[in-house]
């Protein structure tokens, strides 16, 4: 056990995931779905179908959040990424219907 965890190179805890989310290559692209294999504060695992090769800088829709990554390495079907940025939360706002 403590030679995986030393040849383990992460900066961060890697946290397993297995949910579907959204590549964007850039703004207005196609979406693409993907299947976010694990996560960490640094970076995500991904796997794409095979008609679909993940761009070297995209951003990422998961649960709600967007952000924006960079592929570090790819191996097949899958690719690891590191984060560049978070988007920023969208602000809700109540609707507010006219009046008269």
């Amino acid at each position: 056990m403590i030679w995986a965890t030393l040849a383990d190179r992460r900066h961060t805890l890697r946290r397993p995931l297995g949910h579907l989310a959204v590549i964007m290559a850039e703004p207005g692209a196609p979406p693409h779905y993907c299947l976010v294999i694990d996560s960490s504060d640094g970076g995500v695992r991904v796997s794409t179908s095979h008609d679909f090769e993940v761009p070297n800088q995209f951003m990422l829709r998961l649960s709600g959040e967007a952000a924006t990554y960079k592929v570090v390495w790819r191996k097949g079907r899958q690719a690891g990424a590191k984060l560049v940025r978070r988007a920023p939360p969208k602000r809700l706002t109540r609707f507010r219907g006219r009046s008269g």
